[in-house]
């Protein structure tokens, strides 16, 4: 049984090896890496392009969406996976009433903490009538609103998106900033542009009047016509970090710099609050050299991944010592063809593999979560053994307030007495996922697991 001293050695252990990133162990400890596929074509996985987890951990945690590229006849569509650190996710299909328009070949996905998320679009007319009237959308990630709105359109609800503005035909990816702003890789002007949709217009209306789009035009970028350009903003919120897909270049751009210069032309004198270009912004070149068709890239505090889709591996870089390449990981698996890259709440690798179908965890028990809050709630609450069918052991780094056990609905179980070194029997309920609420005085954690029958 682990002690409290354990547990403390273990904290310490965990965030120094966070101070330095947490992906190292997917190279240093390569032979432990496991690749676990947790959706495929059977789950109507078709051209999966781009992925990114729901941010409400709490009421939604490890729900993983993925977009697929669809066709020009269909439009993209979602799956959305649940437990997606478990070995028994569940899925669900959904595509909006007009995809075909709205979500027309989507290249990306990327979610904000309001529970809204927006896709790029990698198409030059999302009306197919030669013109060139697409732009990112942004929807609500309520599954009472998403592809339920609007399906089938209405004169009065076209579809369930919430907004769209037409600036960027051909989008190559998008990364969330704040609220309702997202950055979008524009193929059509080969440049980043920064899109404030502020209020949202409601499901299905077409009110984008208060839109502003910035055009940050020291940044130039080659596409590849085909794969997508992702990009992603660090949680400092001060580097944007983009793909540059057909260069084969990783490069980066400081959000915090740049200065209005003058208001530009709108594509369709499409009514917006601002269209205008941004200069003298602060832009790197930070990998120059081993890339051969990047498309995926994440972050996680000092590390940078990277999906090499010509050589089909996943490579690791150290931010802090000047980008240097820690590693590659290869799928264990052949023919891979890599594009979105996420790294989980748990620490874990979640990638898509586009004409394979598939999405894949890569798991390794030397990582860890990926942020310093969530190393302290993983290491102030042990839970073991885990999944298991009899007695459960509970650690603490304090004395909690309250402990009960909850259904996935929400709906307490059990209660149970409070000690600092805690046992709880299992043996009588049901097979299947539960929540460990654990209450302090100052915050509640909550533990996932998972009840087996002998």
């Amino acid at each position: 049984m682990k002690t409290l001293k354990a547990t403390v050695i273990l904290l310490t252990c965990v965030l120094t090896a966070t101070a330095q990133g947490n992906l190292g162990a997917y190279i240093d400890n390569a032979v432990n890496n496991k690749f676990v596929e947790i959706a495929n074509a059977t789950n109507q996985i078709s051209n999966p392009v781009d992925l990114d987890f729901h941010l409400d951990v709490i009421n939604r945690p490890f729900e993983l969406w993925v977009n697929n590229k669809g066709t020009s006849n269909s439009g993209g569509s979602t799956v959305i996976i649940s437990d997606a650190d478990t070995d028994t996710p569940s899925h669900n299909f959904v595509r909006d009433g007009n995809a075909w328009h709205f979500m027309a070949l989507p290249s990306g996905i990327a979610f904000s903490d309001n529970g809204n998320f927006a896709t790029a679009q990698d198409i030059l007319d999302a009306n197919r009538n030669g013109g060139r009237f697409t732009g990112p959308t942004l929807w609500s990630g309520d599954l009472s609103v998403y592809g339920i709105v609007g399906n089938p359109p209405t004169s009065q609800y076209n579809g369930s998106h919430l907004d769209m503005v037409h600036q960027s035909p051909y989008g190559k990816g998008i990364a969330w900033e704040s609220d309702n702003i997202f950055w979008i890789m524009d193929g059509f002007d080969l440049t980043v542009k920064r899109y404030d949709f502020h209020s949202d217009h409601g499901p299905g209306q077409d009110n984008h009047s208060d839109g502003v789009v910035r055009v940050y035009n020291d940044v130039s970028f080659t596409k590849d016509f085909v794969a997508p350009s992702h990009c992603v903003i660090d949680d400092n919120k001060q580097w944007f970090y983009g793909c540059n897909t057909g260069a084969n270049k990783i490069f980066r751009l400081d959000i915090t710099t740049g200065l209005y210069n003058k208001n530009l032309t709108k594509i369709n004198n499409e009514p917006l609050a601002e269209y205008s270009e941004y200069l003298n912004a602060t832009v790197e070149e930070v990998i120059t050299t081993g890339l051969d068709k990047p498309i995926g890239i994440d972050i996680v505090g000092n590390q940078l991944i990277v999906t090499n889709n010509g050589s089909g591996e996943l490579i690791i870089y150290d931010i802090d010592d000047d980008f240097a390449e820690m590693g590659r990981i290869t799928p264990d698996y052949a023919n891979a063809d890599l594009m979105g890259v996420k790294i989980g709440p748990d620490g874990q690798i979640y990638f898509v593999d586009y004409s394979n179908k598939k999405v894949m965890r890569i798991e390794n028990d030397q990582s860890f979560p990926v942020s310093t809050d969530e190393i302290l709630k993983e290491a102030s609450v042990q839970v073991y053994p885990n999944p298991s069918n009899a007695i459960v052991n509970l650690d603490f780094l304090e004395t909690p307030g309250s402990i009960e056990i909850l259904n996935l609905e929400g709906r307490v179980i059990k209660s149970i007495e409070v000690s600092m070194k805690t046992q709880f029997d299992v043996s009588g309920l049901n097979a299947g996922i539960y929540l460990v609420k654990v209450s302090f005085e100052d915050k509640v954690i909550h533990r996932k697991i998972t009840v087996t029958k002998s």
